[in-house]
């Protein structure tokens, strides 16, 4: 095979981090160099961790998902083939005609019972990646009646491994940070504060309930072409000046008071770190916008606010306690640590929140509050 064919699989799997269907493209163009009749990939994780879909082409074979779930309940825990890939490792090429005879093949319940009269074979293994307790793997079946696979074969394998095992690292993690941000934004829609999610230029990328209800409604904030906007001209600009020193790299925290007919509106804008899986999962810095009516008490639970600005679990709880005038030595004797530890978690909390200084992110918290 032609270095640039194996290029434009490799790339199937680079697309396939995102997109399902190119995984499996990458797959199927992989099973077909390799005169396989099925390709399987999927994850081990003992944890009970969201795991990647597994993809396969059972049904194009003339089988179904019953024969998978047969060997999975059956004749996994019996698998020489899986037992010699898991022992070479991850980027190992498990080719099983080198690893036992034909006769031990015979002996084995998976082979006689399963593999065989279901008119499958010989079988190429590969771990792509072990993180923790995961495991990602991918087999490649002949027909039955096909012959081993080659050394030319298995050069072809591992040409392609590094590559593959670099989209599963990258698909793994895309699962992990759309997962966290999808229970992130179901957090928020259950706010009482209308938060968006916005890039550098107030392009709306997500808003809940509360701030979806406040832009249907006439008054000083509003969407203009998918923007964030407010109707006023200096406190628009206002506006878009806050959202992209918050999008800036280090980003940095700012307020506004919007004026408006029987209510004021009070609005906050902070940078969310690349680390969040909001902003990990775009390509741009990402700032989250938040507004409420001030005076009007919605209380947060420090869980929410971790969620909003990525903070940890003790950094949520000292920001909260300082919004409710407490210091940081009464921080310290609550969660019984020294003060110099209280005092790094500050230092952590205000970076992330993009505050300068203490007394602002006090307010930062307060205008939270409302």
């Amino acid at each position: 095979m032609r270095p640039q064919d194996t290029d434009t699989i490799a790339s199937l799997f680079y697309e396939g981090v995102l997109q399902p269907q190119a995984w499996h493209a990458g797959m199927d163009a992989m099973r077909v160099r390799l005169q396989a009749g099925v390709f399987h990939s999927f994850t081990l994780d003992t944890s009970g961790a969201p795991v990647p879909e597994s993809v396969g082409n059972l049904e194009s074979f003339g089988l179904h998902a019953g024969h998978m779930v047969e060997y999975e309940t059956q004749h996994a825990g019996n698998d020489l083939r899986l037992t010699a890939t898991l022992g070479l490792g991850p980027g190992g090429v498990m080719l099983d005609h080198e690893h036992f005879s034909q006769r031990e093949a015979l002996r084995n319940a998976v082979y006689a019972d399963w593999l065989i009269p279901l008119g499958l074979r010989h079988t190429a293994g590969i771990v792509l990646r072990q993180e923790g307790s995961a495991l990602d793997l991918i087999s490649f079946m002949r027909p039955r009646d096909a012959r081993p696979y080659s050394a030319h074969d298995k050069r072809f394998i591992e040409r392609l491994v590094p590559g593959i095992a670099r989209a599963a690292r990258l698909r793994a993690r895309m699962l992990t940070l759309s997962r966290s941000a999808h229970l992130g934004m179901a957090a928020l829609d259950g706010l009482r504060q209308g938060v968006a999610v916005v890039d550098a230029q107030c392009r709306i990328h997500h808003a809940n309930a509360a701030m979806e209800r406040l832009l249907a409604v006439p008054g000083t904030l509003c969407v203009l072409q998918g923007r964030l906007g407010c109707t006023g001209g200096a406190a628009h600009l206002q506006l878009r000046q806050l959202a992209a020193a918050a999008c800036a790299r280090p980003g940095q925290a700012g307020a506004l008071v919007l004026p408006g007919e029987g209510q004021r509106l009070a609005v906050t804008v902070l940078p969310l770190q690349a680390h969040h899986a909001w902003a990990a999962l775009r390509e741009a810095p990402m700032a989250l916008v938040v507004a409420v009516v001030p005076g009007i008490p919605v209380g947060l639970a420090p869980g929410l606010v971790g969620e909003m600005l990525g903070l940890s679990p003790a950094e949520a709880r000292l920001a909260l306690l300082l919004a409710a005038g407490k210091t940081v030595k009464d921080f310290a004797a609550v969660q019984g640590c020294t003060v110099n530890t209280a005092r790094a978690h500050l230092a952590h909390l205000l970076h992330k929140t993009g505050c300068r200084r203490q007394v602002e992110l006090v307010g930062v918290l307060q205008a939270l509050h409302g």
